[in-house]
C-alpha cells in the first residue's frame, strides 16, 4: 500500500510545506527541522520510497523536469564556503516562503513591512555528480527512468567538477536545515532531496547565468552498506583473482593477487597512521598503434567497483590541469585528486614522452605523492593552504622498472603471459563479463574486504612467531634489518588493538592478505602465506 503522505509529497512537495508550516506557525525557527524530519520519516525509511523520487543525473538533467518538481541528487559536496543566503521565512497570509516559493511571487504579493526576526539564513553548497561513480552503481542508483532526455546543455560552472570535460550535473543546493547542514564536507557523498528550481548564480549582478537550485527538504549521506559477503568465500576470491589476471593482466595471477590486496584498503587510522598501500605495475607495456589507448584493467575495474577514475598521465595533462583544488575570485576549483573518500585511482604513466615538467606540473606529481603517502590532499586559498583528508587507493602503471614520478608501497613487475599480452589492452566489447550473480558477488566480496580491514587483529601467538621469525632470519642473513621486516610485514595486518612491537605500518602487508580473505585476524598460517606472496614479488623484481 503507498503512503498517502508519500504521495502527496511527490506531487506537490510545496504544498505539503505549506501545510506543515501553518501547523508550526508559532516555531519559525524549528521549522526547518520539522521539514527535514517530515520529508525524512516519508523517504529515507527504505530504499523503495526513496527510489520513489525521480533522480537528478546526466541522464535526468535539470532540463527534464517541471519548475519546483521533487528530485533526488547523489552528488558530492565540492564547495562549502559560498556564504549563507538570506530568505524571507514569513510572508503575507501565513505562508511559508522558505525552499524557494517566494522566489518568483509578484512585487505586489510581497509584505509591505516584515519584522527582522523572519529573516533566516540557509546554507548554500555547490554539490556535483559523484566523480569517478561507475555505470553500474549509476544505474543501481536511479532504478527508476523518466521521459527526461539527456542533457545536451553544458553543465554550469564546469570548473568545479575533477574531471575536465565529463558530463555531470552541477547544482547549487540550498539546507534549511542549518544544524543538520554543519556536519556536511567536502567530499561528502549525500544524497539530497527537494524542490529544483533555477536561479541567478548572483542575483546582485543582471547579467549573472542561470543554475539549477536544489531547495533540500532531507537529506542523508552515504555510509559502507553492512552487505553479507558471499558464502563461498574461497570460490569467490580464487574466481575474482583468476578473472582479472585472464582478462586485466595478461594472465599473471600473482599480479592480480596484489591488486585484489590493494582494493581491499582503506583508511583505518590517521594517528599512528595506518593507511592504503600505494601499488604500482612495472613493466606494463604500451598500447600498439593498432590497440585502444586504455587497458583493460580500466574496463574491469569500471566493473568491479562503485567510485573508480583512470587518470591517463601526460607531460601535457600534468602541466596544464589542476590535480588539487585552488580558490579563485572566492570561488572554488576543482581538481582530479578532489573525489569521496573510498575512490580508486588508475595512473597511467604510458602516454608520458619526453619533456619539461613546469611548475604546475611538479606540484601536481607532489600532490599526488602527498596523498599516497599521507592521505591528504591541499586546498589553495588566497592567504592560506589547507590540508584535508582523503582515503584513495592509487595504482600505477608504468613501462619501465618503476613509476617515473611516484614512490609506492608496492611494486609488482608484471609478468604476462606472451599468448595474453594482447589482451592487455583490448576492447570493452571483447572482455568476458561474468553473468550478473558472478559480478554481484565480486562487488560484494571486495566490499565486504574492505570493511573488514578496519577490524583485523594480530593474535598473540602470531606475533610472538613473527618476532621468533624474524631473529631468526636475521641469524641467517645478517643483511636483514627491521625496515625489511615492516616492509614484509606490510602486506598482511597493521594497527593491532594490543600492543605489538611491530605495530602501525609494519602490518599492513598482514592486514591486507586477511581482509582480501575476510579474516578478522593475522594467524602463523596468514602470515606464513604473506611471506610467500611477498617473496614471489621480489623474485621477479629487475
Amino acid at each position: 500500500m503507498v503512503s498517502a503522505f508519500l504521495i502527496d509529497a511527490i506531487n506537490d512537495p510545496t504544498k505539503v510545506v505549506q501545510e506543515l508550516y501553518e501547523e508550526h506557525t508559532g516555531n519559525i525557527d524549528q521549522f526547518p527541522a520539522v521539514v527535514s524530519r517530515h520529508f525524512a520519516d516519508v523517504f529515507l525509511k527504505s530504499d523503495d520510497t526513496l527510489r520513489e523520487v525521480l533522480p537528478l543525473d546526466v541522464n535526468h538533467p535539470p532540463e527534464s523536469f517541471a519548475h519546483r518538481s521533487l528530485v533526488r541528487f547523489h552528488g558530492m559536496v565540492q564547495d562549502t564556503s559560498s556564504s549563507p543566503e538570506m530568505y524571507l521565512a514569513s510572508l503575507n497570509g501565513k505562508r511559508c516562503g522558505g525552499w524557494g516559493i517566494s522566489q518568483n511571487m509578484p512585487a505586489s504579493e510581497w509584505p509591505s513591512s516584515f519584522d527582522y526576526c523572519d529573516l533566516k539564513e540557509a546554507t548554500a553548497l555547490w554539490a556535483v555528480t559523484v566523480p569517478g561513480q561507475t555505470d553500474w552503481r549509476t544505474e543501481e542508483l536511479a532504478a527508476q527512468s523518466h521521459s527526461g532526455s539527456s542533457s545536451s546543455q553544458s553543465p554550469p560552472q564546469p570548473h568545479k567538477f575533477p574531471v575536465p570535460n565529463a558530463p555531470h550535473i552541477g547544482v547549487r543546493v540550498k539546507v534549511y536545515d542549518n544544524e543538520a547542514a554543519q556536519s556536511l564536507k567536502t567530499t561528502d557523498v549525500v544524497t539530497f532531496i527537494g524542490i529544483l528550481t533555477s536561479e541567478s548564480l548572483d542575483s546582485e549582478e543582471t547579467s549573472s547565468p542561470m543554475v539549477p537550485s536544489l531547495h533540500v527538504l532531507c537529506h542523508t549521506v552515504q555510509s559502507i552498506g553492512d552487505d553479507s559477503p558471499p558464502e563461498d568465500l574461497t570460490t569467490v576470491r580464487d574466481d575474482l583473482i583468476k578473472w582479472i589476471a585472464e582478462e586485466a593482466l595478461g594472465g599473471d595471477e600473482v599480479a592480480a593477487q596484489w591488486l585484489v590486496l590493494e582494493l581491499s584498503a582503506k583508511v583505518y587510522t590517521r594517528a599512528t597512521p595506518l593507511l592504503p598501500p600505494s601499488l604500482t605495475f612495472s613493466r606494463f607495456p604500451s598500447p600498439s598503434p593498432s590497440s585502444p589507448a586504455i587497458p583493460a584493467l580500466h574496463h574491469v575495474l569500471s566493473d568491479l567497483l562503485p567510485q573508480y577514475l583512470t587518470v591517463p598521465l601526460s607531460l601535457d595533462l600534468l602541466n596544464k590541469e589542476n590535480f588539487s583544488p585552488e580558490s579563485k575570485d572566492e570561488d572554488l576549483h576543482s581538481g582530479y585528486l578532489q573525489v569521496p573518500h573510498g575512490t580508486t585511482l588508475l595512473l597511467t604513466e604510458n602516454g608520458v614522452q619526453e619533456g619539461k615538467l613546469v611548475e604546475k606540473g611538479i606540484m601536481n606529481i607532489r600532490a599526488v605523492q602527498e596523498v599516497m603517502d599521507a592521505q591528504t590532499l591541499e586546498y589553495s586559498f588566497p592567504f592560506s593552504k589547507f590540508s584535508f583528508p582523503t582515503d584513495i587507493v592509487t595504482i600505477v602503471l608504468c613501462e619501465g622498472r618503476k613509476s617515473a614520478f611516484f614512490q609506492t608501497g608496492f611494486t609488482v613487475s608484471l609478468e604476462a603471459k606472451p599468448s595474453l599480452k594482447d589482451n592487455l589492452y583490448k576492447p570493452r566489447d571483447q572482455i568476458k563479463i561474468p553473468d550478473t550473480t558472478q559480478l554481484t558477488a565480486y562487488r560484494s566480496f571486495l566490499a565486504a574486504a574492505k570493511r573488514c580491514f578496519g577490524t583485523v587483529q594480530v593474535a598473540e601467538e602470531t606475533s610472538q612467531h613473527i618476532q621468533e621469525d624474524f631473529v631468526r632470519q636475521r641469524q641467517e642473513d645478517p643483511s636483514i634489518t627491521a625496515d625489511n621486516l615492516i616492509h614484509l610485514m606490510k602486506v598482511a595486518r597493521c594497527g593491532a588493538s594490543h600492543f605489538c612491537p611491530f605495530d602501525g605500518h609494519t602490518h599492513l602487508r598482514d592486514r591486507l592478505l586477511a581482509a582480501s580473505m575476510l579474516e578478522r585476524e593475522v594467524t602463523v598460517d596468514i602470515w606464513e602465506r604473506s611471506k610467500r606472496l611477498d617473496a614471489s614479488r621480489r623474485k621477479r623484481s629487475p
